[in-house]
């Protein structure tokens, strides 16, 4: 499935407050597309609403953790009951714990796993299903360079970016 990209496209983005989704959101803004921001922290998303309509993007804000999958695919029913369609779905959100593997909490290793790749996993869900009744969309997962190097110091997030690389092919 794949969506041509035009002024009017329709781009869900998770993990939008900060980073990489806030900067991919910028981008989409800067093409006009219309923009549903999806994070944890709402008031972030908020902020970034209003810069992304200073660029002439419509946009709505929606506070949502992506390891609920009931949450997700209530993010997606909300895009499409907002703008009619998704064009685009970036699997974006994401988290990291630094320290070495024993010292870690396992349920700190646990989150990693559940945000990084379930969260994708659900996002995935949500996104295929609007885009098999469409007939048409784009699924973007961003796995990072961490899924193709190992990084010393965050074991759970390079398995998690790993797994979404494998997701992904």
């Amino acid at each position: 499935m794949s969506a041509r990209f035009g002024s009017s496209n329709v781009v869900v983005i998770t993990g939008a407050s900060s980073g990489i989704g806030r900067s991919t959101a910028l981008a989409f803004a800067k093409k006009g597309a219309r923009l549903v921001l999806a994070a944890r922290k709402k008031e972030k998303l908020d902020g970034l609403a209003r810069e992304c309509a200073s660029l002439g993007a419509e946009s709505i804000a929606v506070s949502v953790d992506v390891t609920d999958a009931d949450a997700v695919q209530s993010l997606a029913k909300e895009a499409v009951t907002r703008f009619g369609r998704i064009d685009v779905w970036v699997n974006n959100a994401g988290i990291g714990v630094i320290g070495s593997f024993t010292e870690i909490p396992l349920a700190e290793h646990r989150k990693v796993i559940e945000t990084n790749l379930m969260g994708y996993i659900h996002g995935a869900y949500a996104a295929l299903g609007v885009f098999q009744k469409q007939r048409f969309g784009t699924l973007i997962n961003n796995a990072s360079i961490s899924s193709r190097l190992t990084t010393p110091y965050l074991s759970s997030y390079t398995a998690s970016k790993w797994a979404i690389r494998g997701l992904s092919h």
